[in-house]
């Protein structure tokens, strides 16, 4: 998609289409859901939201409103079983999927990927559980989980402008900016708060900033909108002083690595998502510039 929209390739262009025909065969209308991993997949992960942006473009590029159509019915289910009250997000919900079926996967966070045993008496299209399985613990609220949700979700408003998408994404920035430390960038978890695992996450921080950019655009609230500009520019800041190569004195990595991403504590490095969302941020911030 973002190749096609630089160079107008039209190969790029038709596999960007592809991609979002998969997303619509993928789509189970029982649960109002894109499934995470397979088509009738019993799962799906908070990530997913960033996968709508294809689905938003193909329905422009085509004028066929199934893409759109898909897209804000995952969206507004996702709304309603991702978040919490507190405005924290959880990281993969599974459901019944219209089979009844009493063997789910845990993708991402079991070893080998055994099959749960988990006897439930759900309605096709209900929850059965959930979990997040990159954070501390099965019930927290990961960093980069609760980042692709704002980010996800103020998109989604955009390109909408359904009420209840904007109060999804605002509920989430209110808790971010509530549990953020001193510098601006998050733990891998918010609950953990480096007590267990000393470990930040910068990508979850880039991809806030690109999130509350896009919510000070959105929101009409003055104030609000001034507080979202102000926190995603103090949170870019510091990725860049504190974080991005070189990072102090002596420092002979190559220059423009944004250090200290958690793809699962206890790993720490440099993650492609956080370096990428750092200079999307940066070019909206420059194009913003008045």
């Amino acid at each position: 998609m973002a190749g096609y929209q630089l160079t107008h390739d039209q190969k790029l262009k038709e596999s960007a289409i592809r991609g979002a025909d998969h997303l619509t065969q993928m789509y189970n209308p029982v649960t109002q859901l894109i499934p995470a991993w397979n088509q009738n997949g019993d799962d799906t992960i908070i990530d997913t939201m960033m996968n709508l942006q294809l689905l938003w473009w193909a329905s422009r590029e085509t004028g066929d409103p199934k893409y759109r159509d898909i897209a804000l019915k995952h969206a507004l289910r996702s709304a309603d079983w991702f978040i919490r009250t507190d405005g924290s997000v959880i990281q993969s919900v599974h459901y019944n999927p219209g089979d009844n079926r009493q063997e789910f996967h845990l993708h991402g966070g079991s070893a080998n990927d055994q099959p749960l045993v988990f006897p439930n008496k759900a309605r096709p299209g209900e929850r059965v559980f959930y979990h997040t399985h990159q954070g501390y613990s099965w019930e927290t609220g990961w960093a980069r989980g609760t980042a692709w949700a704002l980010y996800g979700f103020a998109t989604a408003y955009r390109e909408t402008h359904d009420a209840r998408l904007l109060a999804a994404a605002q509920k989430i920035a209110d808790y971010i900016l509530a549990e953020l430390p001193e510098d601006g960038v998050p733990w891998y978890d918010f609950n953990d708060e480096g007590v267990m695992f000393r470990n930040r996450d910068t990508s979850a921080g880039a991809i806030i900033a690109g999130g509350l950019l896009q919510l000070a655009a959105l929101t009409q609230d003055t104030p609000t909108a001034k507080l979202y500009r102000v926190q995603a520019e103090r949170i870019t800041h510091s990725l860049i002083d504190r974080y991005l190569t070189p990072a102090y004195k002596g420092d002979n990595s190559p220059p423009g690595i944004l250090r200290h991403g958690s793809g699962t504590r206890p790993a720490d490095g440099m993650l492609i998502y956080g370096q990428y969302y750092l200079l999307e941020t940066l070019m909206d911030l420059d194009m913003a510039r008045p």
